[in-house]
């Protein structure tokens, strides 16, 4: 079987980086888009044994997404054409951007420039496959302004007296619809000769491949755990997932777009990738606490915005996860304990380093 050649955007970002790991493991040959230098410089970095035949780069700014021809560069196929593109990355906010619908309207326009190019440059493609999580569209719901907080901002929970999280699910996952009908409609249009397989996860947590330098490097619902492991108020980051209870593994996730490359059958089809629901603050804290006992005096049980109880009647593919897992081949999800075990210790590491730099400081 020849070769596979697969362009991956957000090769740094939490999602991406499993991705790419995974792809490489898999004897895949990957140009990794980055959003800089710096990133493509820690990638290589953190694979110096793989050559430039499996693994090369190309650069393509945020504020350059929606920018026709933004992906040129990096779509050309030398030394070898592409017959696979993975996009990850959620459309860069803008000030234009101030409420959900202008949200939508960017993340889709984004994904249709992305598939113009792709149909432009990249002849040989013969599946776009975009992997993104609910959290944008949520953030957008809940706290619109989270989005030009600086990363490390404390969260602003006076803008949500109570989050109603089945509103949250069904509003995030209707304006997902409406950015895949949108580029669906695009393809079929432009008559472009590969097909689309949308992977949504409803929230991501699980482990970072890269060690944590600081709170700041946390991604996607991550940082919701950091909150909890974090006793001091300035320590605190802005958290998702903003009222989205079900969750994905970032390591499924990565293992359901791997799976999408290698099967054919799957052509033009969605799938939400879900384990279930993530436990409420208190019951995460107590786990932790009985799997990690050094970071009890650390652990906060309070905290959260109010929630709305959840009702019964809730998306049947989000009541059945078995519905992707089966079609794709995944022989079981991580459990609710196996992501936060793994993530906690990365955050516990963390947590030790930061403890040890201020004593050699002191």
């Amino acid at each position: 079987m020849a070769t596979k050649r697969v362009l991956l955007t957000g090769a740094h970002n939490l999602i991406g980086s499993h991705i790419l790991d995974q792809l490489l493991a898999s004897s895949v040959s990957v140009r990794a888009v980055v959003a800089s230098r710096e990133e493509a410089r820690d990638l290589q970095f953190r694979y110096p044994s793989v050559d430039t035949r499996s693994l090369d780069f190309a650069i393509v700014y945020p504020r350059d997404l929606i920018t026709p021809g933004a992906y040129d560069d990096a779509l050309n196929g030398y030394p070898q054409s592409f017959d696979t593109v993975i996009h990850t990355v959620a459309a860069n906010p803008s000030e234009e951007a101030d409420c959900l619908s202008r949200f939508i309207h960017l993340e889709t326009e984004t994904l249709v420039n992305l598939a113009r190019n792709v149909k432009d440059v990249a002849k040989h493609v013969r599946r776009l496959i975009v992997t993104t999580s609910l959290t944008p569209f949520a953030r957008w719901l809940v706290d619109p302004q989270a989005e030009r907080s600086p990363r490390g901002a404390n969260p602003s929970y006076h803008r949500a007296a109570e989050i109603d999280s089945d509103y949250v699910l069904a509003t995030s996952q209707a304006s997902d619809n409406i950015v895949y009908d949108t580029l669906s409609g695009w393809l079929r249009n432009a008559h472009a000769g590969f097909d689309l397989v949308s992977i949504t996860a409803p929230s991501v947590y699980g482990p970072s491949i890269r060690p944590l330098e600081n709170s700041s490097d946390l991604e996607e619902a991550n940082r919701r755990v950091w909150n909890i492991c974090s006793s001091e108020h300035h320590d605190r980051v802005t958290s998702p997932p903003y009222g989205i209870d079900f969750f994905t593994d970032v390591r499924d996730l990565a293992s359901a777009s791997i799976q999408a490359v290698f099967m054919p059958q799957i052509g033009s089809r969605r799938f939400v990738i879900s384990a279930g629901t993530m436990p409420s603050r208190s019951v995460i804290a107590d786990f932790i606490i009985s799997r990690f006992p050094e970071l009890g005096s650390r652990v906060r049980r309070e905290g959260s915005p109010p929630r709305r109880p959840p009702s019964d009647d809730l998306p049947v593919d989000f009541l059945n996860p078995q519905l992707a897992a089966n079609a794709l081949g995944l022989a079981r999800y991580r459990s609710v304990e196996e992501t936060l075990t793994d993530l906690a210790g990365q955050i516990l590491e963390l947590h030790r380093r930061k403890e040890w730099k201020r004593v050699i400081q002191s």
